[in-house]
């Protein structure tokens, strides 16, 4: 069977991408057919939860020394030293699911650790203009057989590198379809700290909304913030009582509290929305944080879900959420079924496109 590398697979804030694609491939048969070895050097631990759930996977390292020697050096000599990596033998080499085509994440390109491997696919990703300002990324991109593009915009951008051929799709996650929704009291929260510094006055400001909302009658559920935020916030202990309950959720289990249906939902990232809604949640503030990227907005763009509006970082504040939580905007029951089946026919698009490249290997 063709053997095929699968890079950049990782948990934490991007926990349900991989799960969502493998499960996708699994539903049509491909991992029966095709022999995927997760690259390890971004998060090894990810991809041994990765290989429990679909135990047709295993790691680069199992077929080709150079990546045991490479993960024992990024361990001991530095993360990105990979000089063995001309020595691999695959017959493809994928860069898997999320927004990693970004300037904050990718300073070379895409494939460097697999210069000899020719078989090329980009897959599900968000392409942002800052990185293609980078030559090596943008001709990475160009020489790339296959690009499914998370966006329409993301598309434009690939075609505009010189890719040679671009699926407009939309975010792997939204094929996950949930056997059960269960009820949780309360609302969940998931607030974040952008890459680049983002200044004392924001950094104040989320300070504020975060002990505005822990102060909350009820349940709240919390995501851990980045860096120092995030340490105090790990701090916090559980209040009990007439106060409710504040939790919480970081690393891997950062998407428990968005997996069902709450009061309400905050939400400045991308996949908590995604699985919320998924999860029947129609009560959704959302902001858009990070510079450099319009991802959450030009993917309701695409799918039809115009209701739910994405605000700027200016807007994060107390008086933004206290508004939102006095008298929650509720998206329609219909807009939000017509959304979500049309990111599902989008996904299906880049999926066939994806089984078509792998029959060309």
């Amino acid at each position: 069977m063709p053997l095929i590398a699968y890079q950049t697979a990782h948990g934490c804030n991007d926990y349900p991408l991989h799960f969502a694609f493998f499960e996708a491939l699994e539903r049509r048969g491909i991992l029966d057919h095709y022999d995927f070895a997760l690259d390890p050097m971004v998060d090894y631990p990810y991809c041994g939860k990765l290989m429990k759930r679909f135990p047709q996977l295993h790691l680069t390292e199992h077929y080709s020394w150079p990546r045991t020697a490479m993960r024992w050096m990024r361990s001991h000599v530095g993360r990105f030293y990979r000089p063995l990596g001309m020595l691999d033998r695959f017959d493809a080499v994928c860069e898997g699911c999320g927004g990693h085509i970004h300037p904050h994440y990718l300073k070379s390109g895409v494939f460097r650790a697999y210069p000899r491997v020719r078989r090329r696919a980009i897959l599900f990703q968000s392409i942002e203009d800052g990185a293609l300002a980078n030559d090596e990324v943008r001709e990475s991109i160009a020489q790339t057989d296959l690009i499914i593009a998370r966006t329409d915009e993301s598309a434009k951008r690939a075609k505009a590198a010189g890719a040679k051929r671009v699926v407009e799709s939309c975010d792997i996650v939204f094929s996950h379809q949930p056997r059960e929704i269960p009820e949780r009291a309360g609302i969940a929260v998931a607030l974040r700290v952008p890459n680049q510094d983002p200044g004392p006055q924001y950094l104040a400001e989320l300070r504020r909304a975060l002990e505005h909302l822990r102060g909350l009658g009820g349940d709240v559920d919390f995501v851990q913030v980045e860096g120092r935020i995030g340490q105090e916030m790990r701090q916090w202990t559980a209040l009990a009582g007439v106060c409710g309950s504040k939790s919480v959720y970081h690393g891997d289990d950062m998407y428990i509290p968005f997996s069902c249906r709450r009061q309400a939902i905050i939400s400045a990232r991308l996949h908590t929305t995604i699985l919320a809604l998924l999860h029947g949640n129609r009560a959704i503030l959302q902001f858009q944080i990070e510079e450099h990227t319009h991802k959450m907005a030009e993917m309701l763009r695409d799918i039809g879900l115009t209701s739910l509006v994405v605000r700027p970082r200016d807007a994060l504040n107390t008086e933004t959420m206290s508004s939102f939580l006095a008298s929650p905007e509720v998206i329609g029951e219909r807009e939000v079924e017509c959304a979500l089946t049309e990111a599902r026919r989008r996904v299906e698009t880049g999926l066939d496109a994806f089984e078509e490249w792998l029959e060309s290997i």
